[in-house]
Order: C-alpha cells, then structure tokens, then sequence
C-alpha cells in the first residue's frame, strides 16, 4: 500500500442517529484509482460510511456526523463546505437502479447541464455518447436515445446510472450494492465495468457478496458492528486475514 495517493481519508468518523451510534471511530484511508470493497453483515454501517463521503446524511434530520473525513486532503465536514460541488467530485450509484423517468438522452445530460458543464447541443451529444460509451451502454442504445431510460432491462438501467454519474466528470464513484437486484450476465457486466472504471475514477463499494469483493477490489474493509475490523489488500483479507471474525465471516460462519 506504500506509494500510492490516498484520496479519501476518514479519522474518529463517529455517526449517531439520534441517540444510536451507528459508527465507532472509523479510520481509513482510501487509495486513489483503486477499487475499495467494504464487506460485513447487514446493518453494521458499511452504507452509512460511504453516505458520510458524499454527505448524503445530511438529509437525515437526527443523523449527527463526527470526526474528519478529507478528500485530496480538503474537510469536507465543514458548514461552509459546498454540498453540490461535493457531490459533483462524488457521485454515488444506489442498490436500485433509478433512472430519470426521462429519455435515456436526457438521463445523461440532466447533469450537465445543471452543472452548466455543455456550452450547445453539440457539447451535450458528445458527453452523452462519451458516458455512454464509458459504462458500456453505447451500442446497445445508440439507436433509441429518446424512449425512456426506466425501459431498458434492470442491468441495463444500472449502467445508465452510472453513466449518468460519470457525465459530470467525478472523481470518486461510490456504489451501495449495486448489484445486489441484477442477474449474473448484468452483474458480470458491471464487475467489468469496474475494473475498466478504476483507471479512471477511485470507486469504493458496498457488497454483500464475498466472491464480487475479491473479483474487483484491491482493498477490502471489513466492518462489523459500527466498527472498521480489519483493512488491508483483498488477496490478504481473503486468503489470510488477521481478525478471527473476518475469517468467520468470509467463510460464512456468519453474517
């Protein structure tokens, strides 16, 4: 792990919904353009970690979020922090896909153009097929860019919405389970799209299953009960991890 930029680094992240605390003092650090798998049972905060990134629990009333968490060094759990412009640098692709009920077209440029990222239509077309292109998508909808994203088949959709997250240049994708609703041949698709997307982008994401963890990740983070257990690279977590519980649960004693 020596040498390598680390682009997203949380220290003493402390989460309380309410009076629950749902993480314990999580330290971590995230390398850039790699692809970081956060594995554990359910409910053990892996999806609050990565909703702390993107500041997506600001939108939770009683969630109170403690402790730093820098990107490329900056706070960004400060008040004066800009949340759009951060959410801009991290986008995030849900368990479901969610498609705009819009056209496929205007899925992809919604952001764009909200971002003021396309100066004319010509611009639009082009970060449009070029996203599309990105998540694998392009030939497969080229020809029916104005019938409707929520049309297309539920891989389909989730490759659209990472193309829409792509459109507004990020650089950090996170991803909650986002295969978890896909079939084998759509998930197979995506775990490539990952390992193709990691050269550009710094991806962590949340899975349940234990064999796409050691496909597409280079690091794993093993999470149980609020608390970071074990982090290391994937080979090492999977083939020799230092926590008895991380070897329980790998192997599926529990979980």
């Amino acid at each position: 792990m020596k040498n390598q930029k680390i682009k997203i680094s949380t220290k003493n992240l402390n989460v309380f919904y309410g009076a629950k605390q749902a993480l314990f003092d999580v330290n971590l650090e995230l390398e850039e353009k790699k692809v970081t798998a956060l594995i554990g049972p359910s409910g053990c905060g892996k999806s609050t970690y990565i909703r702390c990134l993107n500041r997506m629990n600001d939108v939770i009333d009683i969630c109170k979020v403690e402790g730093s968490i820098k990107i490329d060094g900056q706070e960004i759990n400060k008040k004066d922090v800009d949340v759009n412009l951060l959410r801009e640098k991290v986008g995030m692709v849900f368990q479901k896909p969610n498609p705009f009920p819009k056209s496929i077209y205007d899925n992809i440029a919604y952001g764009p153009r909200i971002h003021g990222l396309a100066d004319n239509k010509n611009d639009l077309d082009q970060i449009v097929e070029s996203s599309l292109k990105k998540a694998a998508l392009w030939d497969e909808v080229k020809d029916r860019l104005n019938q409707p994203g929520t049309g297309l088949s539920g891989g389909q959709q989730q490759r659209l919405c990472i193309a829409r997250t792509i459109s507004i240049n990020p650089e950090v994708i996170l991803m909650d389970e986002p295969c978890s609703a896909l079939d084998p041949i759509a998930t197979a698709k995506i775990e490539e799209l990952i390992d193709d997307l990691k050269k550009t982008y710094t991806i962590v994401i949340v899975t349940h299953s234990m064999s796409q963890a050691a496909r597409v990740s280079q690091n794993t983070g093993f999470f149980h009960l609020g608390k970071i257990l074990e982090f290391n690279l994937t080979e090492k977590i999977f083939k020799n991890p230092d926590n008895k519980l991380t070897q329980d649960y790998i192997t599926g004693r529990f979980g």
